[in-house]
């Protein structure tokens, strides 16, 4: 299940990611409706981010051309906890770090890299009592 604030950033992602997205493929990846992502677009315009509409058969949408948002940054704290959960996610077979690979320079401070070579081996227990 998606929450709209997700869906919010993945409308975003998707319009970076590409020069140009038809409402179609968004709706499709979304699995909403057309009025949803122009409610979408709506929200991210509300928001400062400069999201074109392209009439015409082959139209879409598209940010500003030159428009970039700045990476993301996290405190050291943050950046450990995304770490944690990335490894969490692994363990438990989640695909999480396939959406998160694109903010790696975002998680490369001190305590992130010191933790990411000393951390001990995080996954179920191998021996140990048993109920």
């Amino acid at each position: 299940m998606y929450w709209p604030t997700t869906r919010l950033l993945t409308v975003l992602e998707l319009l970076q990611a590409r020069h140009q997205i038809r409402a179609a493929e968004i709706a499709r990846r979304l699995e909403v409706d057309g009025r949803t992502v122009r409610r979408y677009v709506t929200m991210l315009q509300d928001m400062g981010i400069p999201v074109e509409a392209v009439r015409g058969r082959c139209g879409g949408y598209r940010l500003r051309p030159g428009f970039k948002l700045p990476p993301l940054m996290f405190t050291e704290e943050e950046a450990l906890a995304v770490t944690l959960g990335l490894m969490a996610a692994r363990w438990l077979g989640l695909s999480a770090h396939s959406r998160v690979s694109g903010r790696a320079p975002a998680l490369h401070g001190p305590a992130t890299r010191h933790f990411c070579q000393t951390r001990p081996p995080i996954g179920p227990p191998t021996s140990g009592p048993t109920r």
